[in-house]
C-alpha cells in the first residue's frame, strides 16, 4: 500500500475541554506519530486561534461557521485528494459521505449519546456510508450495528485515552483538605462533571439517595461534587431534602490544573451513569490511583476493563451503590488491588495510555485497509 501524504483531520476542537475534544487532540498528534512524514491539514469547526496547518473558524457565527468549516474541508478534500479524511464527531460524516462514492477513504469516531437512538435517518446513512467508523467503545460498536446496520468489520473499537503527564497517584492535598474541611483518614467520595439537567444520567441523585444508608455505618463520609451547572440548585435542594447536606460539599468548577489533586482526595470514585460512550473520567481517576464505581447499562464498564479496577453495579439502584461503597470501605471484595494505588495507575495506562491508543489506531487503520499493516511493526 502506498505511503500516506496527505491526511486531513476533521475536528469539532482541540482547543476546548471536553472528552470529543480531548480525543480529537490525540487522534491528531497519534497521526502526526505514526505519520511522519506526511501532511496533516487541521480544520476545526469551533477553535478561535489556528495555526500551522490548522483551519480554526471559531470566529464566525451560527451558519457561517458551519458553511466555511464544511466548504473549506471540501475544498481541501477536491483540490488535494488526501489519503485519508478522519472526522471525530459523527456529525461531519453528513458532509463527508458523498466524498466515499468518489473514492475518498473517509473514516469517523463514534462517542456515545451524539448516536445512540438518533440512527434511523440521516445520521444511519452517513455512518453507512463511511469507508469505516471507529467507535470508541463496544457498547456504542453494538448500537451502530444493532440500529444503522453498519457490519461489524467496518466498526474496529480505538477506546478512548486520557493525558498520562497529568494524573498520578500521591498523596491528598492539605490545601484542599482545608479548603473542603477534611480531616486525615476521613472517608470521601467524588463525583466529578456538569451538573446539567441535560445531564442527569451522570448519578448525581442516586448517589445522593444512597447517602443515608452509607452514613449509618459511616458517619463521617464526605461526597465531594466537582463541576458546576444549571442543575446545582436541585441537587443541593435534594441533599437538604435527604438530610445529608452537611455531608456533601459542592466544589464548583475546578481548573484542570487542580482536578488529579481533586481525584486523590477520595478513596472511591463513583458515577453510576447511564449514558457514557467510554469515560474518560474513570481513567483519571484510576490513574491517579483511585478504584471507579460505575453503572451496568452504558459503556462505562469498559474503562474499568470489565469491571476488574473497580465495581458495577445497577446504575438506578441506590441501595445497591450504598452496599456496595460499604464493601468497598470494608474491604469486604475479592480485589485487593483496589487500595493499591500504584497498580491502578499501571494497569490503566497499560490498557489505556496513548501507546495503547495509537496501537489501537494503527490496527483499526490496517484492518480498514487504509494504512499498511507495517504500522503494527
Amino acid at each position: 500500500m502506498a505511503e500516506m501524504k496527505t491526511i486531513h483531520v476533521w475536528a469539532s476542537g482541540l482547543e476546548e475541554t471536553g472528552g470529543i475534544q480531548h480525543y480529537s487532540a490525540c487522534c491528531v498528534t497519534a497521526f502526526r506519530a505514526l505519520f511522519p512524514e506526511a501532511r496533516i491539514r487541521v480544520f476545526s469547526k469551533n477553535d478561535v486561534l489556528g495555526g500551522a496547518e490548522i483551519y480554526a473558524f471559531g470566529r464566525l457565527q451560527g451558519w457561517q461557521r458551519t458553511l466555511a468549516f464544511v466548504g473549506s474541508g471540501l475544498i481541501w478534500a477536491v483540490r488535494e485528494r488526501p489519503d485519508l479524511i478522519f472526522a471525530t464527531h459523527p456529525h461531519f460524516m453528513k458532509a463527508l459521505a458523498p466524498l466515499t462514492r468518489l473514492g475518498f477513504p473517509c473514516l469517523t469516531a463514534a462517542h456515545g449519546i451524539e448516536v445512540w437512538g438518533r440512527l434511523g435517518g440521516s445520521m444511519g446513512w452517513a455512518l453507512r456510508s463511511a469507508t469505516g467508523v471507529l467507535p470508541v467503545s463496544a457498547f456504542t460498536q453494538q448500537v451502530i450495528h444493532r440500529e444503522a446496520g453498519v457490519p461489524l468489520a467496518r466498526m474496529p473499537v480505538v477506546a478512548d485515552t486520557f493525558q498520562e503527564g497529568q494524573f498520578c497517584p500521591g498523596p491528598r492535598s492539605a490545601e484542599l483538605m482545608r479548603r473542603y474541611g477534611l480531616v486525615a483518614g476521613q472517608p470521601v467520595i467524588l463525583t466529578v462533571g456538569r451538573l446539567s439537567a441535560a445531564e442527569r444520567y451522570k448519578g448525581h441523585d442516586q448517589v445522593l439517595r444512597a447517602l443515608p444508608a452509607m452514613l449509618k455505618e459511616l458517619p463521617g463520609l464526605r461526597y465531594l461534587i466537582a463541576g458546576r451547572g444549571d442543575d446545582e440548585a436541585r441537587l443541593r435542594g435534594l441533599a437538604a431534602e435527604l438530610g445529608v447536606a452537611e455531608h456533601v460539599t459542592f466544589a464548583g468548577f475546578v481548573p484542570a490544573e487542580e482536578l488529579a489533586d481533586h481525584y486523590r482526595l477520595c478513596d472511591l470514585y463513583v458515577m453510576p451513569s447511564t449514558g457514557e460512550g467510554f469515560g474518560i473520567v474513570y481513567l483519571e481517576a484510576l490513574a491517579c490511583g483511585r478504584p471507579c464505581l460505575v453503572g451496568g447499562e452504558d459503556a462505562s464498564p469498559e474503562a474499568l476493563d470489565g469491571g476488574r479496577l473497580g465495581f458495577v453495579v445497577p446504575a438506578r439502584d441506590s441501595a445497591a451503590i450504598a452496599e456496595t461503597v460499604l464493601r468497598f470501605f470494608r474491604q469486604q471484595h475479592d480485589r485487593p488491588w483496589l487500595h493499591e494505588p500504584e497498580t491502578l495507575h499501571r494497569e490503566v495506562v497499560r490498557l489505556y495510555g496513548f501507546a495503547a491508543f495509537q496501537r489501537s489506531l494503527a490496527r483499526a487503520l490496517a484492518s480498514l485497509g487504509v494504512a499498511s499493516a507495517d504500522l503494527l511493526d
